[in-house]
Formats: C-alpha cells, sequence, structure tokens
C-alpha cells in the first residue's frame, strides 16, 4: 500500500513538473493595421458572450457586406411574416 501511495505521488510530482516546464504559446505577429487597411481588412476585438477571453476577428469588405446583407434580409423576412388568427378573447389591431 505505501508502494502505492509513493508511486502516485511521484507520478504526480512528474506530471506537475511537467507541465510547468512547457513553453508557453507565442502569438502569431499580426501585420500592420496600414497594411490590412490598405487590402480593404478590418480587425477588431470580439469577446464571446459569458467570457473574459478576448479574440482578434478580421474581416475583408466582402464579408462585412455578406453580413449586413444577411442581416437585412433577416429583417425584411421577420418583418414581411403573416400573422395568425386573433384569438378568441383578444382584440386583434
Amino acid at each position: 500500500m505505501q508502494e502505492l501511495r509513493i508511486c502516485c505521488l511521484l507520478s504526480t510530482l512528474l506530471l506537475a513538473m511537467a507541465a510547468c516546464a512547457s513553453r508557453p504559446v507565442k502569438p502569431q505577429p499580426q501585420p500592420s493595421a496600414a497594411a490590412l487597411a490598405a487590402q480593404g481588412i478590418e480587425c477588431h476585438k470580439e469577446r464571446a458572450t459569458g467570457s473574459l477571453v478576448e479574440s482578434t476577428v478580421c474581416t475583408s469588405a466582402a464579408e462585412r457586406a455578406r453580413a449586413a446583407d444577411n442581416a437585412q434580409k433577416t429583417k425584411d423576412w421577420m418583418n414581411n411574416v403573416p400573422a395568425g388568427p386573433c384569438p378568441a378573447n383578444g382584440q386583434c389591431n
């Protein structure tokens, strides 16, 4: 039983040392803002809902135009959805 405890302790220590000895990942260098702007690319930081971690998101002019078009199509669709029948105990406007 004592050997099992020592084995578990040593393996835990070895794992902890290996985790601490690993090198941190270096982020990829980003091109300069002027170089990206010349290509029509805009970058900004986004944070996912409920997250504290920001990530850099870069989009081209075509991607931004497509996103705006999709948003407009969704708005148009929501405005043109036919309403259902009036409820029996309510008033329809």
